[in-house]
Order: C-alpha cells, then structure tokens, then sequence
C-alpha cells in the first residue's frame, strides 16, 4: 500500500473504528479462563464476561468478517486481571540460548524481555502493545511484536536480540509471523491476512477476511489461522492458505450458542500449530468437544488425541522430534502442563504443582520445556526436563 492509501485508511478507521482480530488466540483463551488459578470466575466476573462475550457475539452477528474487537478483549482483560506482576508467553530462540517473554508490572505497560537459558543475563529489550506474542527470526537475530505507533493503532515492529535496532515495519498490525526462511513476515490487520518482506516493503493481501493465531508451516509454503464468524455467524475455524493467497480451506472447529439471554462462546479454539514435517495441525478446543486435536494438512481427516474427559484445554505445541504435544490443562482450578504422544497414548501430568502452570514451550532440541506458573506468588518463566523432571524458576520480576 503506498502512503497515500495508508493515510486514507488511517482516516477512516478515525471515524469508523475497526474491530481487530487480537494477537493471539491462546491469549484469547486464557482471558476466557483457559486456566490461572487467581482467575477464577466468581460470580460477578462471569457475569461481566458473560455480557461482554454476548457483546462480541453479537457483533459478529452483524459483521462476521471483522472478527473479534482487542477492545473488547481489553475490557474482558481489564475485569478480570488483578493489579499484579504478570509474566506470560516463553518462546525459545531457534538457536535455544534465550527465551523470550512479555511481562508487564502493576497494570503498567507490558514489556519484551530476554533471559538465557540458564537464567542468567535477564534484560527488556522493549515496551509493546499489550500482551502480543512476540516472533524470532529464524537466525535469532531479531524479534517481530506489535508497538504502540499512537493512541489507537499498533504497529508491527522488529527489534534486534540485545534491544538495539527497534524499527517500524508496518504502521498497523497485528500477530506478526516470521516465516521459516526469514525472507517474509505475515500478519493481521482488520478484517484481512498481509504478508511482507521481512524489510518492510511490498505489503500485500493474502486473505480479506482474516483470523488470530499466523502460523506458518516448515516449509513455508502454507499459513494456518484462526477467525470467528465465517462461513457461518457462529462459527469459529481453522484456515489454511498457500503462501501466495492461493488454495483457502476452511474447517469448522467451533461454534457459539445462545443460552436463552446472550451468546456464547460454547467451544472456541486454541492454536493453531505445526507437527514438525509440516502433515498435521494441531489445536485445542474449549468447553464442548474440549480436548486437543490433530487435522491433515489439507484439514481432512480430524482426530481427538485427548481422553473425553472435562477440562480447560490450551496452547498446544508439538516435541521437535514430532512425538509428542504438550499443552496446558486446568480440571479443578489450577492449570498443568500435560504431554501426550501424538498417537493419542502416554498422556501424562508433567508438573503436579497446585499453582498455574501454562503456556509450554519445547526447545529446539526437545530436551526442555519452558513454561509460566505461579507457583513463588508471582507469574514468572520457569524451565524444566522434557520428562517433568528439574523444575527450576528462570525469571525474577518480582511484586
């Protein structure tokens, strides 16, 4: 898009504010109550949630394509997140010396920081746009999170590893995606799916009714996502589409219901993510049909790996070797991170702990997982074997 066109675009949204799909629909989930143990819906919150998720709804139902509104989300968020420390969403560098994470202090603003691997050189690298999930570059270079550009809008930004170099790639964007050869960057504006080169030129549309949750395959020659409100007004699902706008499939995994007063979310889904040879997606699904599944590439052939069992199912993510995927689940209040092997066998509690823990992240070499709990009082990153075992806290944000 050329200047001109942007500065158009900027106007209109001025006077016609659209709704955005936000960053990331794990994040989506967890505000949902996907599982942290001071987050428990009492009664006053679930009713503030229940009118505000029938709000979104309902405005689906009168714009499907827009997808879900961040400033509704920020309202839902803003209800229910105590006035705290807050340490969310690990993510291993490819080349696994540092993790990265998103933390804010006190409802301040949130921050993007580094820590290695062994816990040690802990450093923030820079304020950004609420709670996104930031992307690496696949060298490990550079790290791709939304910015605040003004008082509405947030734009796509990189930054490089040590915190130097901050640059603004895109003036309005949403969960950036780094795609595998590290020549093109996607993401989510309004209604649609963009892609760029990894300098910021060469904006293009992939896909104008968009989603949460890019994911690009291996390969790179396929993006997964999520939306809410299409084909149908209650529906939420999985898409796949080739790298050039071509090949758009569509599964329903999702879908709202109406309850006698307002809608509700009944089943919405956490995910998507890519076995590692790029044959299968797995997602979670919340609430009726929850557990986590796996579909072929091509979106057919959809199994449930997990037990039928009730809980609060999120944030998959699968082993390196393509063996296992661990996840997030919360049955009696506090959320664990749970593995299963891929053939739906061996499910198995790797961290037994009576606080939250959330949000796994493997390695690269498949020897760790990287997790958030609570468990010293405050959200903090914590790492430990890939069979449960040595469990040691990596961060210090403190109260």
């Amino acid at each position: 898009m050329t200047d001109v066109e942007l500065e158009v675009t900027d106007s209109f949204e001025r006077v016609f504010p659209v709704p955005v799909v936000d960053a990331d629909w794990d994040d989506v989930l967890d505000r949902a109550g996907a599982g942290h143990r001071h987050r428990t819906w009492t009664f006053p919150r679930l009713r503030v949630v229940a009118v505000a998720a029938g709000i979104l709804v309902g405005g689906l139902l009168v714009a499907p394509a827009l997808g879900i509104g961040s400033r509704l989300l920020d309202l839902i968020q803003g209800q229910r997140y105590p006035a705290r420390s807050e340490v969310r969403i690990s993510r291993w560098s490819p080349d696994g010396r540092w993790i990265a994470f998103v933390s804010r202090r006190d409802r301040g603003n949130w921050e993007l920081s580094v820590v290695n691997a062994d816990g040690s050189g802990q450093r923030t690298l820079t304020r950004i746009a609420g709670d996104a999930t930031p992307a690496w570059s696949p060298d490990g270079r550079k790290v791709a999170f939304e910015g605040r550009r003004d008082g509405s809008n947030n734009g796509l930004y990189v930054v490089n590893a040590d915190g130097s170099g901050r640059e603004m790639l895109a003036r309005r964007a949403h969960a950036p995606a780094w795609s595998p050869d590290g020549r093109r960057i996607a993401f989510i504006w309004g209604p649609k799916v963009y892609v760029m080169n990894a300098d910021g030129s060469e904006h293009r549309i992939l896909v104008k009714s968009g989603g949460g949750s890019l994911r690009w395959s291996p390969d790179g020659r396929t993006l997964a996502f999520l939306s809410a409100g299409h084909p149908c007004n209650t529906c939420f699902n999985l898409h796949v589409v080739n790298a050039d706008g071509s090949g758009l499939e569509s599964l329903a995994v999702g879908y709202s219901t109406w309850n006698g007063s307002h809608w509700w979310e009944a089943a919405p889904v956490s995910g998507p993510a890519w076995s590692p040879d790029g044959k299968k997606i797995a997602f979670a699904r919340l609430d009726k049909g929850f557990g986590i599944y796996v579909v072929k590439a091509d979106l057919s052939g959809l199994q449930r790996l997990t037990r039928n069992s009730p809980g609060r199912y999120a944030a998959p993510a699968w082993s390196p070797d393509g063996r296992k995927i661990a996840f997030a689940l919360d049955r009696d209040g506090d959320s664990e991170v749970v593995v299963i092997n891929t053939d739906g066998s061996g499910q198995r509690n790797l961290t037994r702990d009576p606080a939250d823990d959330s949000d796994p992240s493997w390695s690269p070499d498949g020897r760790k997982l990287a997790f958030v709990s609570d468990r010293d009082g405050t959200y903090e990153v914590y790492v430990m074997n890939a069979d449960g075992s040595a469990q040691r806290r990596l961060t210090h944000r403190g109260s």
